[in-house]
């Protein structure tokens, strides 16, 4: 085999009722393929009965053939449609490793039903560049159904992009159950790689910005987030609505340190209709990396979610902030406790528990008697959540860990905000868990 082989064809092969090769479908895939190389694809022999096998030597005379352009894959039961596939799955890996360069043609005009079906799924399936082509041949149906000699042609089959692009789709269903935006986004995109139909393109590229958008609020790009769901804000307006108060938090929480700074942000926070929505989101992210097995990553978020609901409600309560206490703002009972700690040059700034007894020791805070009843429970899950490898320890945060300590965290935390919104000190902005498959309903 001296020239280089560009066109592969794998042909199924039939038995020709009469013998006769020349009338057959198959003769006319080969002369109108042009292959420089064949697989043919046969049903073994076997000692009760013929198989296509016999055959080959006959297709590759038809078309002149040598030996070495073509190679035999029998199937010892060509109606075991597993046996089948798995063979050629097979066969269309070695071909890619063999001739990586080379456009694969599959024609699954003749051969049992299972060997067609086989043929098919298994090029579909069939990974690596160049894609393997579905070919058919096809003709002029006479009375009795049959195709009239003579009127045949050697097809591609259409629509084969959209059916390929609909099994990256499957995959990306299955990846947003488990909330892996990222992972759905890339199937998609390789699906529009594909020649597919306009209607399904325009699908999949709302789907995609939809996958990416998610991604990005997951990772906390809101800015990013935001942009890709604009376009889309007519289906998607209550969830544009929390992105805009969370990146108001952010705002606020990101300016310069100082006095001015201290009213901006104040005033920033204030303009909020609910701040507190961040928190939820906190606990809403800690839910899938829950869903996705990471506990330890789970439980990080929820200890930010319960710093965060503290630190809110001591900036908008109190006018007090965490990184940068100042004492006269503290209640009375606290400052000289907290004098102490005063160090020259360095701000005094309160851990988790230490806010939460602070806040507790408001006279007149909403939350402090429940601060004050739940205390323990804070405290607890704490403890759990320091040994963890994301906090200060090594033990991972299990499954058994997260059921029985870990999604405390997050009731405790939900329950607070409920309290909070009784008091009317909270006007809840309705937000809720990511969409998962369901980012998909439009993909026809």
């Amino acid at each position: 085999m001296t020239a280089p082989i560009r066109r592969i064809l794998v042909l199924n092969v039939g038995k020709p009722v009469n013998g006769d090769v020349a009338q057959r479908p198959e003769a006319v895939a080969l002369r109108e393929a042009r292959p420089e190389y064949v697989v043919f694809v046969c049903s073994a022999s076997a000692d009760d009965h013929d198989g296509s096998l016999d055959f080959v030597a006959d297709y590759a005379a038809l078309v002149g053939l040598p030996a070495d352009r073509y190679e035999v894959l029998p199937l010892s039961d060509p109606d075991d449609l597993v046996l089948c596939y798995q063979a050629l799955v097979a066969r269309f890996a070695e071909l890619h490793q063999r001739f990586p360069t080379a456009e694969v043609h599959a024609d699954y005009t003749a051969g049992t039903k299972s060997m067609s079906a086989a043929l098919v799924l298994a090029a579909l399936d069939s990974e690596g560049e160049p894609e393997v082509k579905l070919r058919l041949v096809r003709g002029v149906r006479g009375r009795q159904a049959t195709v009239i000699p003579g009127t045949e042609d050697y097809v591609a089959v259409s629509g084969v992009h959209d059916v390929r692009a609909r099994r990256a789709v499957a995959l990306a269903r299955a990846a947003l159950e488990r909330f892996d935006y990222a992972e759905a986004e890339q199937l998609l995109g390789a699906a529009l790689q594909r020649e597919v139909s306009r209607v399904l393109r325009e699908q999949l590229q709302r789907a995609r910005a939809l996958c990416r958008a998610f991604d990005a609020w997951d990772r906390y790009e809101l800015e990013l987030a935001q942009r890709l769901l604009e376009p889309y804000r007519r289906d998607w307006h209550p969830r544009l609505s929390v992105l805009g108060e969370l990146r108001g938090v952010v705002s606020a929480f990101t300016s310069t340190p100082g006095q001015s700074s201290d009213q901006q942000r104040l005033a920033e926070l204030e303009r909020l209709r609910d701040p507190y929505v961040a928190v939820e989101d906190l606990l809403l992210n800690a839910e899938r990396r829950a869903a996705q097995g990471r506990y330890d990553d789970a439980m990080a978020r929820v200890y930010r979610a319960l710093e965060l609901f503290v630190q809110l409600r001591l900036w908008l309560g109190h006018r007090i902030d965490t990184g940068d206490v100042d004492l006269t703002r503290l209640p009375e009972d606290l400052r000289s406790q907290y004098a102490t700690r005063l160090e020259r040059g360095r701000p005094l700034t309160l851990a988790l528990l230490q806010a939460w007894d602070v806040l507790a020791a408001f006279p007149g805070e909403p939350l402090a008697d429940w601060l004050r009843a739940e205390r323990g429970r804070l405290l607890d899950w704490t403890r759990h959540r320091n040994h963890s490898l994301l906090a200060h320890g090594f033990t991972p945060v299990t499954h058994t860990v997260w059921r029985e300590y870990g999604c405390r965290g997050i009731e405790l935390c939900r329950a607070g905000l409920a309290v909070l919104a009784e008091k009317k000190m909270r006007r809840p902005l309705k937000h809720c868990q990511f969409p998962q498959a369901d980012l998909l309903s439009q993909v026809s």
